[in-house]
């Protein structure tokens, strides 16, 4: 069960101020290079967040925003709402509603929810109001990176925050829907350590994701495990009696975006393997490994703050290993963003 907490008659469903493990990282600035910049995983896209067009992007994606309606009719309503509204569409070039679901009305609802728990735990005033404003610009400049130079129609913008971010906030701001989430789902946020590469000042090891741990019935400590962002592993998760889990899952994982225009802007996904092991106390991510068919992040190592110490001093670090011969590694504090360097 995931832990709840009750501070200055608050309730905290998926935060509660844990100093280890994924918990320990998640802040304003972290969810912005994670969720934000999420996109830039995919092999296609450039790391480098400095040099982005956000001028060009910006006008194109408020332009779609500002007349939702005219860029629908262009796209075609029936095809908006069978491919982003409704899972209609099971076709790999227009089942854009599984992440619309997934990552904008579940995860984004659920960080709404955990980023009012963290104002709030850190003493802000209005919480609601901090978490509304700091989801404004994740969730804007999310839309922004992914539309990049593109110029013209493109509805995934409108779906994403008129219907599904929007949605998500609504609906993840009833304790009995906040409370299944995260007594019933263990729904968490298990995102990686993003962090600069020193030498020209690259965007690393980023990425939002969550897992979902379902209790089997009638089988004592063993869950059904789904973990998912930029991929998506089903497996199984073992709890041991002091809170710590081990969990494996295997599945497909986002490689790149594959964009058409017929009218219209129309994006769909290539896919390769994953497999991906974990290991968190109390949900909150301790350390990860994923083996994956991505030339660029074939093995990813992430363990995080909590696990490994220096005297008192317990910093996140990570590798991933290139297909190219070369190894990064970075590392992370509790307070900034993380540092990285390369072999080549």
């Amino acid at each position: 069960m995931a832990l709840t907490s009750n501070i200055f008659s608050q309730n905290y469903f998926f935060y509660s101020g844990k100093k280890y493990g994924s918990q320990s990282l998640f802040n304003p600035v972290n969810l912005v290079l994670n969720g934000s910049y999420d996109i830039i995983q995919l092999q296609n896209h450039d790391r480098n967040i400095w040099g982005f067009p956000y001028a060009e992007s910006s006008r194109n994606v408020f332009n779609n925003l500002l007349n939702p309606f005219k860029q629908i009719s262009e796209y075609g309503w029936g095809k908006f709402f069978t491919s982003e509204i409704f899972p209609l569409n099971l076709k790999t070039k227009g089942a854009q509603w599984w992440p619309n679901y997934q990552l904008h009305l579940i995860g984004g609802g659920m960080t709404y929810a955990a980023m009012t728990e963290w104002y709030s735990y850190h003493h802000f005033p209005n919480p609601k109001l901090f978490s509304l404003a700091t989801m404004a610009v994740y969730h804007l400049l999310n839309e922004i990176v992914e539309n990049g130079k593109y110029q013209g129609p493109n509805v995934d913008p409108i779906a994403d925050i008129y219907v599904f971010d929007i949605g998500g906030i609504i609906l993840f701001s009833f304790d009995n829907v906040k409370k299944f989430f995260s007594e019933k789902l263990n729904l968490t946020d298990w995102s990686l350590q993003p962090s600069f590469l020193l030498r020209n000042g690259f965007l690393h090891n980023n990425g939002q994701y969550f897992s979902i741990k379902y209790k089997i019935p009638f089988v004592n400590d063993w869950y059904l495990f789904y973990y998912f962002g930029m991929n998506g592993l089903t497996g199984l998760s073992y709890k041991f009696v002091d809170g710590k889990s081990i969990s494996v899952g295997f599945g497909l994982r986002a490689k790149k975006i594959i964009t058409s225009k017929s009218g219209a802007r129309v994006d769909y996904l290539k896919t390769t393997w994953n497999i991906g092991l974990f290991y968190d106390i109390n949900n909150s991510l301790m350390s990860s490994l994923f083996l994956s068919g991505l030339t660029d992040y074939r093995v990813q190592l992430n363990i995080y703050p909590g696990l490994l110490k220096i005297g008192s001093f317990s910093p996140g670090i990570w590798c991933v290993y290139q297909t190219n011969g070369n190894i990064l590694f970075g590392i992370n504090t509790i307070w900034t963003p993380g540092i990285a360097f390369g072999t080549k």
